[in-house]
Parts: C-alpha cells; sequence; structure tokens
C-alpha cells in the first residue's frame, strides 16, 4: 500500500505544478528526454489484456500483442496459462507515459495477483509492470518486478529457523536463505574430481585443512597432502548427488552451508564394496572453499 500512496504522490504533484513535463530518462536513444503523459488509449490496452488474463484466455490475451512478441513469448504464455485453475490480477494504479524519440508509449501497471494452479501450489504477488504500447495499439515489450508477501505459500528467499544448542545466542532463531556463491558448482565440480580419483581438481574445491564429521561418529581432519593416499584406497568411486540446497543464516556473514543428498558407491581394492544413500552437510568457509563435512548414511532404499 506504501508504493500506491508513493504513486499517487508522484502524480497529484505533477497536475500541482501543471506541469507538462516530468521526469528523465537516462539510457538509450531518448537519453535526457523527460516524460510526458500518454494515451488512455494505451492504458485500455493494457487493461484488456488484464481482462483476457483473468479470464485464463492465452488467444484473447496475446491478441493484443504485437506480431514480434507473438513471436517470442505466444508459446510460453499458452504453457502458463495451461498451469493455472485460476488467476486474479488486480490493478491499484495504472499511470501511461512517453518520451520523445521513443517508438512506444510505457503504461506502468501496480497491482496484486493471486494464482491458484492445477497441481494445487497457491500463490500471492505484489507486482509492478511496465508494458510497452506500440503505434499501432500492440503491446510490444512487457517487464514485470514483483515481491512476496509472507502470507504467500512459496518463493520467498528466506525461511525456517535455526534453533541454536544455547538459546538465546546471537542467531538463534534465525531464517535460513539462500546462498549464491558458486556453491553448487562446487560440488558438482568435487562430485567430477571424487569420481575420476581427481587429486588436483579435488584440492581446488577444499581449504587446506577439512573437518569430517563421519557417518559413524567419528572425527577426522583431511589435508590436501593426504588426498592421494585416500585415492590409494579405491578402485573405483561413484558418487551420484540427486539433490543439492544451498543455504546460510540471515544477516550473518557469508559462510553457508549446503545440503546434498546423494547415493555413492565405493569399491576398494581389497575387493569389498561400500554402497549407500548419503546426506552431508559442506560448509563453505569465507573463502568459499569446503573446510567442515558432516555426514549421515543409510543402507540403499530397495527398488
Amino acid at each position: 500500500m506504501k508504493k500506491l500512496v508513493l504513486l499517487g504522490a508522484l502524480v497529484a504533484s505533477v497536475f500541482f505544478v501543471k506541469a507538462q513535463t516530468a521526469g528523465k530518462i537516462f539510457v538509450g536513444d531518448s537519453q535526457g528526454k523527460p516524460f510526458k503523459f500518454g494515451s488512455e488509449k494505451s492504458s485500455n490496452v493494457v487493461l484488456e489484456a488484464v481482462k483476457a488474463y483473468n479470464a485464463n484466455n492465452s488467444a484473447a490475451e496475446t491478441a493484443l500483442w504485437s506480431d514480434e512478441m507473438i513471436k517470442k513469448y505466444a508459446e510460453a504464455n499458452q504453457k502458463g496459462h495451461a498451469e493455472y485453475q485460476s488467476v486474479v490480477n488486480k490493478p491499484m494504479a495504472i499511470l501511461p507515459l512517453y518520451a520523445e524519440g521513443q517508438k512506444t508509449e510505457v503504461v506502468l501497471l501496480q497491482s496484486t495477483e493471486e494464482r491458484i494452479y492445477k497441481n494445487g501450489s497457491k500463490q500471492n504477488l505484489n507486482l509492478f509492470e511496465l508494458f510497452q504500447v506500440d503505434k499501432a495499439g500492440k503491446i510490444s515489450g512487457f517487464t514485470q518486478y514483483y515481491s512476496i508477501p509472507k502470507t504467500n505459500e512459496y518463493g520467498k528467499t528466506y525461511g525456517g529457523k535455526y534453533i541454536a544448542q544455547k538459546p538465546g545466542s546471537e542467531v538463534d532463531g534465525r531464517p535460513l536463505e539462500f546462498s549464491n556463491r558458486g556453491e553448487v558448482e562446487a560440488i558438482e565440480k568435487l562430485a567430477k574430481a571424487w569420481n575420476a580419483m581427481d587429486v588436483k581438481a579435488f584440492s581446488e574445491v577444499i581449504a587446506d585443512e577439512v573437518t569430517i564429521e563421519g557417518f559413524d561418529g567419528s572425527t577426522s581432519k583431511l589435508t590436501k597432502a593426504m588426498i592421494p593416499a585416500t585415492f590409494a584406497e579405491f578402485k573405483s568411486l561413484d558418487w551420484k548427488p540427486g539433490l543439492i540446497l544451498p543455504f546460510k543464516l540471515q544477516n550473518t556473514d557469508p559462510v553457508s552451508g549446503i545440503i546434498v543428498y546423494s547415493s555413492e558407491k565405493r569399491v576398494l581394492k581389497d575387493g569389498s564394496v561400500w554402497d549407500k544413500d548419503l546426506i552431508e552437510v559442506f560448509r563453505f568457509n569465507l573463502a568459499g572453499k569446503i573446510d567442515q563435512i558432516t555426514q549421515f548414511s543409510k543402507e540403499k532404499t530397495k527398488k
């Protein structure tokens, strides 16, 4: 609602000073040009598109698009509508603008949206969208910005809860959020290096010393110098990650933890075979290297 108030204040200020132009474009062919109010025609085109969207009618919606838009995005639009059981976009404010040198008008639309999917998922969004409407009255471009309400079922970048062993500590009760410092790629590289018993590639992913809390309750240290001897025990290795989930505590340093669900088969040179399902937690330090591994295992599920 604050966004709506701000938008309303902006429009009101333009009327109070009786300005014919306002604002400025900082990039592109119209750089330095101010905005002027656009036409009701462009606003109505966008509102017609919203009406078709709410009717879950892809054909009616894309009929309001330019040929280039149809060529690029019609198929994706059809697939999107096919996933909806229902969708309701509720406009809150609409504002058409144009600037000298532009071939299209820009229509700003602020709205809320409720989506119910055929698979049972529900989604609520707060939206701010920019529609480009060409001289033929067709939508020729579209950009969307959104925020996710706290009540939404999914899609937020944080959630859950960390319950510390020491209640009341600084991090106790904090939510978790996704981390994106290359951890997924690092795990994939680690798996490839492990299976190939590639000492150099494996060493590039880990810290100088790694603490390993084993599935049997043991604790050990692995240094880069120990890697060749570790690989020397095996005839073959086959580690297959099936899920990689990178996360960190909200409002803390970038040290992150990665949960990896996997299966692994190890064939030792003495002929023995170790074949398990695993859940492992990898910690990535400030330098982005793995410095701790905590392992849990079980016998493979019989299929």
